[in-house]
């Protein structure tokens, strides 16, 4: 191998050139043009499979179209099958519809940018489609724009060949399909194609060092914020890499002729290609910074003058360099190009003088790096790029799962208390961490065999061979930015990967690496193979030489696309076995259709946040959250849920609907108010916090004072409510004075967190309290009984009715009886006397740290607080109660055995109702109910076994499950299809639909035939729950009917959802 040379590198913009190299093929425009259609027709083809699979139908009898799975079609369209898509599809029934101008929640087509401003210009254009074909199709045509710039990458470098068969692997990976699959409407569609072109562009203007290249870089950058509006964190990394290569290139250019040419000076700078380039690329990339946020959905709407400033600077910035500052421009005899590699006249003074333009070029570029140096880096964030590092991080940290903040959220008010709500991504599965298999197989599916449980069962996984296709793709991914330096583009999206590797963000960003991961396999495998045929065709004796090198690139083209066509296929069968249900199946939909037919456009419904934009779309009301406002307004819900008293749960339902009709209205006026409805019932965030317990105590009173009604209140409750309902219990089993961090240590602490000594008198020289609690003269606290023993603390403080905050004393003054503080300095509980009720309050160390003490005792005693009856049990936590769903049930004589995933099992003994439970050493009795659902929507209860000592409950009814495909073995002897058909429960034409064979014909035994999925059935249902789930509003109202009818009135029930109206 020749000696490295540095120069040679530097003008090549890479290393390991001549070893590692593309067969290039530099094909007519006509041939890179038919790439992008065909890459995009296997992209469109893919996802026809989840329509043909959702649509799946046959001729009955009658000759009429029957579907295989008729709750996933409705008016011949299959349903979607997330709940983003209805709440885009809730915007375009407001724009195109003019339905929700009520609702708050629901913004207008620009907000969120071109996921609802292109279906919006569609159905302005074509008025007879329908919002719901566009929710299933739209998908489908989009998501395959992304091999458009993928392409066009692999011509860039003389390999359309490269481009192509990247790009049909980019169409089809396994994350991007899952997200972008027919009826899954959500912004990943674009989320990773405006990148794309963005990237694409940018890697031209660097290769061509072509400014028109960089104009169109620019504004792909900056439009990227419309088409996604999340893409910030990815826009600006990609703008910071790009400015940081370019000065980075020209420090390389100037060293480099540095050390050919001594005489070299700042003049000489001003010549280099490398130098204006990267100057121009200040201009543009510090106006990305700048203006990116100018380019989102709400800027558009409120601010569009800012939009089309901000998309006409660079053009406007274009015409100007090209016209005034571009060197090109200079006389002619002063305009050769001037690059490391060339010999210029550097003694020349007429050609290196500067003129008066670059001059000012030069000073306005010098500015803007100092501006971007004090602005970007987070130590700094100074000036007009301040928060340029908390856009590319932001993301990130919101994502974030391994941080130790990242369970709760709380406001950090300037002065005041805050509480600690849940965070809502802490349950958001595709925020969720996942294990690195998982990501490796989302990013690119692994090979043979995609290993996801749908297409390589666990049992099976073992055993099989598995390649990691994605590494391969960034091992792919080092060697092209070694030999191409621009590539470092790529960076971005490989650090995405490595976050969602290590776990920092979760499964949904696995979609950003899928299309770098294909252009580093086929690079790689390009690579290789073209090394090894050059090679086996220069040593070879034995083997006759390709004496035509064109012949060694085909050779070479062909073996890669078999092999890219192997690499392919594993995600070809994902998307095949990728049978996804639906959102919302007809007979829910057909619950919604009630709930609109009873309800005003004003009223509100009560329901978990992922069913918001359900209840608009079908059902034509409002809701406190959705899928785009997840709030801490879920508290109340998941309290409402939760609740054993349908009047509390009533009272809490009313005051959090008109709490939140008052804070809308303030908020149209302009004024200061909280941002959620349960912030404004608890102050939050101010000096008046509420002793939320207190007031959730006080709703469970005939009394309690309510707001006046404006509107009806309902409750929504559909099946699948009941499989998070552990989930919907995690936002209120907690409490909110405290985070996580502080709780943990609580829990499993000795010592609770509070305990107030009452009825304090004086005996003799001390001061007893109830519950056998002494303090001598000498100051030293005692408990007598069985838990005998001393109770050291660190300080005294006193408190008074009085508006002061807490004194520190050195003794107590009780009734003349001088007691003195009998402190310990390694003891962090502390003491507050309560004089006016001659009181002690003891106080944990995380209590004395938390806002409950400071709010309630040391900043200022709140008297009325400290009298309500669950005052004792402010900073206590707040337990989780128990629930779980089987996911199928097996019996053996009266023992039914409970599995859940996992390996975990609960066998429960139906004949002397005790049951056998993970973690509990002795068997627990419980009541076993049975609720069926009827096909009129009523439930047959049997008369249940109860056990009196039960604080435990199994319940057994029938609710809709989703039935996959499976594999049948024929039997010996073999069957007809007929025969086959009737013993899966099947009409046969279903089978000879999926078959292609007739009904006679005749499957020989042991032949494994597949059975095609048969969607939703109503199957038996199993949950195991303590008392207190029992007993809660929703298992009351869902399962047993037993809702009080002076607070709620049944609307409508069936198996698949419920509503009931709330009476107070």
């Amino acid at each position: 191998m020749k000696s490295f040379d540095l120069a040679k590198s530097v003008s090549q913009r890479g290393f390991l050139s001549g070893f590692i190299e593309l067969p290039k093929d530099r094909c007519h425009w006509s041939v890179t043009l038919l790439f992008i259609v065909l890459a995009y027709l296997l992209s469109f083809w893919v996802r026809l499979e989840w329509i043909d699979f959702a649509q799946a139908n046959y001729l009955n009898d009658s000759g009429e179209v029957e579907y295989l799975r008729p709750d996933m079609v409705k008016d011949g369209v299959a349903l979607p099958n997330t709940h983003d898509s209805f709440y885009f599809g809730s915007i375009l029934q407001k724009a195109h519809l003019g339905k929700h101008s009520e609702n708050y929640l629901v913004p207008s087509e620009y907000k969120n940018g071109m996921i609802t401003f292109l279906p919006y210009i569609l159905l302005k254009i074509f008025p007879d489609l329908k919002i719901e074909q566009l929710l299933l199709w739209l998908p489908v045509c989009v998501a395959g724009f992304v091999c458009i710039p993928i392409v066009l990458i692999g011509r860039l470098y003389g390999s359309s060949l490269w481009g192509f068969l990247s790009a049909c692997l980019a169409g089809i990976t396994h994350s991007y399909y899952n997200r972008t699959l027919a009826g899954y409407y959500d912004t990943d569609m674009f989320s990773i194609t405006a990148p794309a072109f963005a990237m694409y562009f940018l890697l031209a203007a660097s290769r061509k060092e072509s400014t028109g290249y960089l104009l169109a870089g620019t504004i792909s950058l900056y439009l990227s914020g419309f088409f996604y509006g999340s893409v910030q964190a990815i826009i600006c990394a990609l703008a910071l890499t790009f400015l940081v290569y370019r000065w980075g290139l020209f420090l390389l250019d100037f060293l480099t002729l540095s050390k050919k040419n001594k005489r070299t000076n700042w003049k000489v700078l001003l010549q280099f290609n490398s130098f204006n380039f990267a100057c121009q690329t200040t201009f543009f990339m510090a106006w990305v910074f700048f203006a990116e946020s100018w380019a989102l959905g709400s800027s558009v709407e409120y601010t569009p003058y800012n939009f089309l400033i901000g998309l006409l600077f660079p053009v406007v910035f274009y015409f100007v360099y090209k016209t005034f500052l571009d060197p090109k421009n200079q006389k002619k005899d002063h305009t050769s190009k001037f690059n490391a590699s060339e010999k210029t006249d550097y003694e020349n003074e007429n050609f290196l003088k500067p003129s008066w333009s670059q001059k000012l070029f030069l000073g306005s570029t010098i500015s803007l790096l100092l501006l971007l140096l004090v602005g970007v880096p987070p130590f700094l964030n100074f000036g007009p790029f301040s928060g340029t590092w908390n856009k590319l991080t932001g993301k990130l940290q919101s994502y974030s799962v391994i941080s130790g903040e990242s369970a709760s959220q709380k406001v950090t008010p300037k002065k005041g208390y805050s509480l600690n709500f849940k965070d809502v991504q802490t349950t958001i599965r595709e925020a969720s961490e996942v294990p690195p298999e998982v990501v490796r197989n989302r990013i690119l599916s692994d090979a043979p065999s995609c290993s996801c449980p749908r297409c390589l069962p666990p049992n099976e996984k073992d055993d099989s061979t598995i390649i990691p296709t994605a590494i391969i793709g960034f091992i792919g991914i080092g060697f092209l930015i070694l030999r191409y330096w621009e590539l470092c583009l790529t960076l971005p999206f490989c650090a995405i990967a490595y976050y969602c590797f290590q776990g920092s963000v979760g499964l949904r960003f696995t979609v950003h690496a899928g299309n770098v991961a294909a252009l580093g396999l086929v690079f790689f495998l390009l690579v290789l193979l073209w090394y090894l045929v050059r090679e086996l065709n220069r040593r070879s004796s034995n083997i006759k030489k390709f004496d035509d090198y064109d012949f060694a690139k085909w050779v070479t083209w062909i073996i890669t696309a078999c092999i890219v066509l192997f690499f392919a296929f594993p995600n070809i069968k994902h998307a095949k076995n990728y049978n996804s249900h639906v959102v919302y199946p007809v007979n829910t939909i057909k619950v919604l259709d009630k709930l609109n037919e009873v309800s005003d456009p004003e009223d509100f419904v009560i329901t978990w946040w992922d069913y918001g934009s359900g209840c608009w779309f079908y059902g034509d009301t409002k809701t406190f959250t959705s899928p785009a406002h997840q709030t801490f307004d879920n508290f109340l819900t998941s309290e409402i849920l939760r609740s054993k008293s349908s009047l509390k749960a009533a009272n809490l339902a009313r005051l959090k609907t008109e709490t939140y009709i008052n804070l809308r209205k303030n908020k149209t006026y302009s004024q200061n108010t909280f941002p959620t409805a349960v912030q404004a019932m608890f102050k939050d965030g101010t000096d008046e916090l509420e002793f939320y317990q207190g007031l959730l105590s006080d709703l469970d009173n005939t009394n309690y004072i309510l707001p006046d009604k404006t509107c009806e209140n309902f409750l929504f409750l559909p099946y699948e409510i009941l499989r998070i309902f552990p989930t919907i219990l995690s936002f209120s089993s907690r409490n909110l004075y405290f985070s996580e961090n502080q709780l943990q240590p609580q829990m499993g602490a000795r010592d609770p967190p509070m305990l107030i000594l009452k009825n304090g008198r004086r005996e003799g020289n001390s001061i007893i309290f109830d519950g056998n609690f002494r303090i001598d003269k000498r100051g030293t606290l005692r408990m007598y009984g069985q838990q005998n023993g001393v109770i050291p603390y660190g300080q005294i403080f006193e408190v008074s009715n009085d508006g002061q905050p807490a004194k520190l004393i050195q003794s107590i003054n009780f009734d003349g009886l001088i007691i003195p503080s009998n402190s310990d300095s390694l003891a962090s509980r502390r003491l507050v006397f309560i004089k006016e009720f001659q009181e002690l309050v003891v106080l944990s160390p995380a209590t004395y740290r938390s806002d409950f003490a400071r709010r309630f005792l040391l900043d200022q005693f709140d008297k009325k607080a400290y009298q309500h009856t669950q005052f004792a049990r402010g900073p206590y936590p707040v337990n989780q109660p128990y629930m779980t769903q089987a996911d199928w049930v097996t019996q053996n004589g009266m023992i039914l055995s409970l599995n859940m995933r996992g390996g975990y099992v609960i066998e429960a003994n139906i004949n002397n109702n005790l049951a056998k439970v993970p973690g509990v050493k002795d068997p627990v009795p419980f009541n076993f109910h049975r609720a069926i659902h009827q096909s009129d929507g009523s439930i047959i209860q049997a008369p249940p076994k109860v056990n009196p000592d039960a604080k435990f409950h199994l319940i057994q009814s029938n609710l809709p499950v989703f039935l996959g495909g499976r594999t049948f073995e024929v039997p010996k002897g073999g069957m007809t299809l007929g025969e086959l058909a009737k013993t899966n429960g099947l009409n046969s034409k279903i089978l000879e639909v999926s078959t292609g064979k007739e009904e006679s014909y005749f499957f020989s035994e042991f032949k494994k035939v597949e059975i095609p999925a048969k969607g939703y059935q109503l199957l038996p249902a199993f949950f195991f729950m303590d008392d207190e789930i029992f007993k809660s509003v929703l298992v009351q109202g869902f399962f047993m009917d037993n809702l009080d009818p002076k607070y709620f009135s049944k609307v409508y029930s069936s198996a698949w959802g419920k509503v009931y109206k709330f009476l107070k």
